[in-house]
């Protein structure tokens, strides 16, 4: 009976928890519309286009499939050839051999 009785009144905890932050609405946003506080974020690193070279090797935090662009046609890019990939990283395009992720190409987007 004892354990039950804990059972019900943490269930009833977790249900006022929730109530109370369905209550609080979203949270606040600055001018542009994003997200003020100070909430977690994750940063990534930012490499602009004049640091990428043809024949370097992507660095390991941008082999992953965040950054694979599968919309290669919506951003006027070309088909990649086979065994390649279009990444796209801060805004750039860069073309890497799924091999051993060497840039073949780079296309600098619109700054």
């Amino acid at each position: 009976m004892n354990n039950r009785f804990v059972a019900q009144l943490v269930a009833l905890s977790f249900a006022g928890v929730s109530a109370f932050a369905i209550a609080a609405g979203p949270p606040p946003q600055d001018e542009g519309g994003q997200m003020a506080g100070t909430g977690r974020q994750q940063v990534m690193p930012s490499i602009p286009h004049r640091d990428w070279h043809k024949g370097q090797r992507v660095p390991a935090e941008y082999r992953n499939y965040n950054f694979m662009m599968d919309d290669w046609r919506g951003h006027g890019l070309n088909a990649p050839p086979r065994g390649h990939k279009w990444l796209g990283v801060n805004g750039d395009y860069v073309l890497v051999s799924t091999n051993n992720w060497t840039i073949s190409n780079i296309v600098a987007g619109n700054e």
